[in-house]
């Protein structure tokens, strides 16, 4: 009698948990500003038809990687963070993120995810992020002053020896006319707009597995020569030197300026801001010719020892953003999705010029290092000193050479043992 009580004792209890709701998780995930506001309209529409929660927190971008490597120290991390592309490696390195390998590699549109947003993200041979929010450098150029000087307005430059030729005669029409604006003073900048010149000749600044500096090549040496060239016959607009992105903007804008060094994001704020601009856009020319692209924008990580529960909740949500319809929403809101499998319903209702970065992503490469703010950010450092005693002072052949060293001494430094 006493055994029949047990387990129906048991039975009871046993049923009474099985009945008993499942507790909604919630996912907080870490991001930058500037993209905060369609991941928040993404988590807005999944909160909306799940019990488990996405709650998006914003960070400056100059305090997400320390903020976030203080909270992983402390052990008090987010769930997740959507990071700039480029720290990837670092974090992965530091066995700091959670691996997503199996995940990405069942996704059914797993071929189709940004190649250089899973590269980054890959260390070890393991996964450790989604592209998220992608964006690619170009470039775009005037019609109407290419008309006026006496260009072809539907042909855009193939190479940047074209650019060089084309923005000296811009710049002859005078009236405070340029033929090319870029970003000088920010390694950021420089980086996503001047490493595609290298990639698209064949070339690279650092090895494929960003352990070594292959600074001094002869598409490097042709790349600076042509800027300093442009630079010399004051066909490059005087503010590109300690100019910031708005300033580049505005100067396009102004219809004054020939050419600019840009990214992806640029069709859909002229079409927006300044519709009467008639520009064109295309992917970035080596010196003779070619074309690539810096592969730039967000991944999403999850942080390593996240509850099963909360990394399946990620994992939805990032099934639920990539589908159609929310690609479509991300279209619009920042300009291109993460996946380059969906021209046709991502870009059917904007405009087409869109498709000039989104067709280049696919080929579109980043830097593959551990020490990217040292390397290329810090205001001092060899990547914005290469380009500026090269570009402004033309000493290429003492810039290339210290660039060298000094890429080589940190990479020694900072490169995983």
């Amino acid at each position: 009698m006493m055994k029949n009580w047990m387990l129906m004792t048991t039975a009871i209890a046993t049923a009474g948990l099985m009945s008993m709701p499942v507790q909604a998780e919630d996912l907080n995930l870490w991001v930058r500003t500037s993209s905060a506001g369609v991941l928040e309209k993404l988590a807005d529409l999944y909160n909306a038809s799940h019990d488990d929660k996405v709650v998006i927190t914003g960070i400056t971008a100059e305090q997400m990687v320390p903020k976030l490597g203080a909270s992983i120290a402390a052990g008090a991390a987010p769930d997740g963070a959507v990071l700039d592309l480029i720290y990837l490696p670092t974090f992965a390195a530091t066995d700091s993120l959670e691996d997503l390998t199996d995940f990405i590699d069942g996704l059914p549109y797993a071929a189709a995810l940004s190649p250089s947003h899973i590269r980054l993200a890959t260390f070890d041979g393991k996964k450790y992020g989604v592209p998220a929010l992608p964006d690619a450098s170009i470039i775009a150029y005037n019609k109407d002053l290419f008309a006026k000087a006496g260009l072809d307005p539907e042909k855009a430059p193939a190479s940047l020896a074209e650019i060089a030729e084309d923005a000296k005669k811009i710049t002859a029409l005078g009236n405070d006319t340029y033929g090319l604006f870029f970003v000088a003073s920010s390694g950021s900048w420089l980086v996503y707009d001047f490493t595609p010149h290298i990639w698209a000749a064949g070339a690279d600044i650092l090895s494929e597995d960003g352990r070594t500096a292959t600074i001094d090549t002869p598409a490097m040496r042709a790349t600076l020569a042509a800027y300093n060239d442009m630079w010399k016959a004051g066909a490059i607009h005087p503010t590109s030197r300690s100019g910031v992105g708005n300033d580049a903007v505005a100067a396009f804008a102004s219809g004054k300026v020939g050419v600019l060094m840009t990214g992806s994001y640029i069709v859909n704020l002229m079409t927006s801001q300044y519709p009467d601009v008639n520009f064109g856009v295309a992917a970035i020319p080596g010196p003779d010719g070619g074309a690539s692209s810096f592969a730039g924008g967000d991944t999403l990580s999850l942080m390593k020892g996240i509850s099963p529960e909360k990394k399946a909740v990620a994992e939805s949500f990032i099934d639920f953003y990539m589908q159609p319809e929310q690609q479509v929403l991300i279209t619009k809101e920042s300009g291109m999705p993460p996946r380059t499998d969906l021209a046709k319903e991502a870009y059917g209702a904007f405009d087409p010029r869109n498709l000039v970065a989104y067709d280049i992503l696919a080929s579109a490469k980043t830097p593959y290092t551990y020490a990217s703010d040292e390397l290329f950010v810090a205001r001092t450092g060899p990547w914005v000193n290469l380009l500026q005693s090269a570009i402004f002072d033309g000493k290429i052949d003492e810039a290339i050479a210290k660039a060298q060293a000094d890429f080589t001494r940190i990479l020694d430094r900072t490169n995983p043992k």
